[in-house]
């Protein structure tokens, strides 16, 4: 134990943080030396705490053992955040809207994963049977409904062009966002 490195640490900067940690007070001053001479630098008790979160704020560290408050994010942060964040929430809109129930022949299908295997399902089997086969089939607002093949590749075809409509307006969505100059307006973009 080496009493004379009570309450510091020996701490490696990288990129503002910490890669790596020891207590100072688990080695002998030459194995120290080593460690200094290795890019580790000593830290106090206090600075170590504010590394840690045990502080009020953010902070960093530099390569001469400097601990100082992590500065606010800059507008161009804020706004690659912002960009960021808003492609993958328009991304997930898209994506929800494209499974909901969709319109047909005046009764609402749905259209998630275990529906379209249902659906492609009830078509194979539909053409087997012939052009004439039909089925009943419930429908997502729970009424029985006798469909044909050609009913259900309808329904396909309707999911399809509106797929296809969801993915302009993403696209269309996403492109403003990308040319956006400020957070605010990365903000009021919408998929129309």
């Amino acid at each position: 134990m080496n009493d004379k490195r009570i309450n510091q640490y020996l701490v490696l900067p990288e990129a503002g943080q910490r890669k790596d940690t020891k207590l100072a007070v688990e080695y002998d001053e030459t194995q120290i030396t080593d460690y200094l001479s290795q890019g580790y630098v000593i830290v106090n008790h206090d600075d170590f705490n504010k590394l840690i979160g045990n502080a009020d704020g953010e902070y960093l560290i530099v390569d001469d053992g400097s601990v100082y408050p992590k500065p606010a994010p800059t507008d161009a942060e804020l706004l690659a955040a912002a960009k960021s964040a808003k492609i993958a929430e328009l991304k997930a809109e898209r994506d929800s809207r494209e499974v909901e129930p969709i319109e047909y022949n005046g009764n609402l299908y749905d259209y998630d994963g275990k529906a379209r295997e249902r659906i492609n399902a009830a078509i194979i089997a539909l053409d087997v049977q012939g052009t004439d086969a039909s089925i009943d089939w419930t429908t997502a607002d729970n009424q029985d409904v006798s469909v044909t093949a050609a009913d259900l590749r309808a329904i396909v075809a309707a999911v399809a062009v509106r797929s296809n409509a969801l993915h302009v307006k993403y696209r269309k969505a996403k492109a403003q966002v990308e040319v956006a100059g400020s957070a605010e307006e990365v903000n009021a973009v919408c998929m129309e």
